[in-house]
């Protein structure tokens, strides 16, 4: 690969880059109603009205030309891959984790609520639980502010809330603004060096191919800019794909055991264990048996580690939660026909599993994001997997695209309420990819023949 080759991948770190310098521009006309936002120790773009919605747009631009450049720099660079070229991807990655590190804004407060839970469990009190009105702390205190009263009880894992009290054990010397950068630096150590191990998970095929595949997952511009926000998805995906590589060399059990686990820091992983399930079943792996009593064993001692302290966390969502769909296809056609539509793709994703045909995993992550009231950025590192299991299939790629488009899941909390015109305008932008490959795969008979064709 030559080197005028290897600078195409840098149009995604630049295009963070030159996103940063402008949100900074945008930031010197910021109106006075705002200062108390800014004066946070990480701002989080919050109801600011249509000067939010300005801001926010700087990011989606971001995004989209990170992706268009993504997009070109593998198509001119894809044919000529090595098998040590991802090695390339990982430092890239870290290029843009640390572009997107120096916005001055962000547009999740996810990292303050890490924070306090793990101050929370530090101090001896329940993170799961509401916290009562007389419990204080700098990072309680810090997350109240953005969630202009009591944030929300946790629903991770016990794992993240160790991993979460570790980090406020370690940090909480610096102050608030020093431990939320240090959750966000963990995020992207965590996330780089998934790509690393994914890298390693796909030795066994074509350089070009592994090439393309491992540059669709580390540098998607969303998933790298919820990275740099300190999500926490990172940590699974990077459990997952630890997971996989004993299940490669021979320790099925042993790396089915270990994924069943990964709802300890999230409950998504249940879906990637369902994944894994499903690839043993449809294609036949070797030793499947062996892989589905790793998984059924795994996920049986995480429910049992997870439920008994998430019961608290769950009956107050249950009690005090609203359903809310925005930005999603139930926000612009309803509840009932999004579900329908979603149980399509399912079923559509099932049938070429059955056939063996690796399209359905993409399906199945179509009927996820058809079915989800609320279609988050942060979902797009769990979601990548079963678009790069299609491959080039019309469904994969319009599962990536759809990760792409998820950016503006952003746009009701930035401008604190939407008319119903730009809500329908914002769910319809979000959800065209899915709905695109619906109607290709709906298409005439001579058009879904050929859908069917498809790997």
């Amino acid at each position: 690969m030559s080197v005028r080759s290897r600078l195409a991948l840098g149009a995604v770190p630049l295009a963070f880059a030159a996103g940063s310098l402008a949100e900074r521009a945008w930031l010197l006309r910021a109106p006075h109603g705002i200062a108390p936002d800014l004066a946070q120790p990480l701002p989080v773009a919050t109801a600011w009205h249509g000067y939010g919605i300005a801001g926010l747009a700087i990011l989606v631009a971001t995004v989209f030309a990170a992706a268009a450049g993504l997009v070109a720099a593998v198509r001119a660079i894809g044919p000529d891959a090595g098998p040590r070229d991802a090695a390339l991807v990982a430092i890239v990655a870290a290029a843009a984790l640390a572009a997107a590190g120096t916005w001055p804004v962000v547009f999740s407060s996810d990292v303050y609520a890490y924070a306090a839970y793990g101050s929370l469990a530090l101090a001896g009190h329940d993170p799961y639980a509401a916290v009562p009105a007389s419990v204080h702390g700098p990072f309680i205190d810090a997350a109240r502010i953005q969630w202009s009263g009591p944030f929300p009880p946790c629903v991770y894992g016990p794992l993240f809330v160790a991993l979460a009290r570790t980090g406020v054990a370690l940090l909480q010397p610096a102050g608030v603004a020093a431990t939320l950068a240090g959750f966000r630096f963990a995020a992207g150590i965590a996330f780089v060096a998934g790509i690393a191990l994914l890298d390693a998970v796909l030795r066994g095929l074509p350089p070009a191919r592994r090439f393309g595949l491992v540059c669709a997952y580390g540098l998607n511009p969303v998933a790298l800019w919820t990275v740099a926000e300190g999500h926490n998805d990172a940590f699974l995906m990077l459990a997952a794909f630890a997971a996989a590589l004993p299940a490669l060399r021979g320790g099925r059990f042993a790396g089915a055991f270990a994924l069943g686990l990964s709802p300890l820091l999230k409950g998504a992983g249940l879906g990637l264990a369902a994944l894994a399930a499903l690839d043993a079943s449809a294609f036949r792996r070797p030793g499947r048996r062996t892989t589905w009593a790793g998984l059924a064993a795994g996920t049986a001692l995480a429910a049992v580690l997870c439920l008994p302290p998430l019961r608290p966390a769950l009956a107050t969502l249950g009690a005090h939660g609203r359903y809310a769909p925005s930005v999603s296809v139930q926000g612009l056609l309803g509840l009932a026909p999004a579900l329908v539509l979603a149980a399509l793709a399912a079923l559509c994703g099932l049938d070429r599993l059955r056939r063996r045909r690796p399209a359905g995993f993409a399906w199945l992550g179509i009927a996820a994001l058809l079915a989800l009231p609320n279609p988050y950025p942060w979902y797009a590192p769990w979601l990548l997997p079963a678009a790069l299991a299609a491959g080039a299939a019309p469904a994969g790629i319009a599962l990536w695209a759809a990760t792409i488009c998820s950016v503006v899941r952003y746009l009701p909390d930035v401008a604190g309420s939407l008319d119903p015109s730009t809500a329908r305008l914002a769910a319809l932008l979000a959800a065209a990819p899915l709905l695109w490959a619906l109607l290709e795969f709906a298409g005439p008979a001579s058009a879904r023949k050929k859908a069917l064709a498809q790997p």
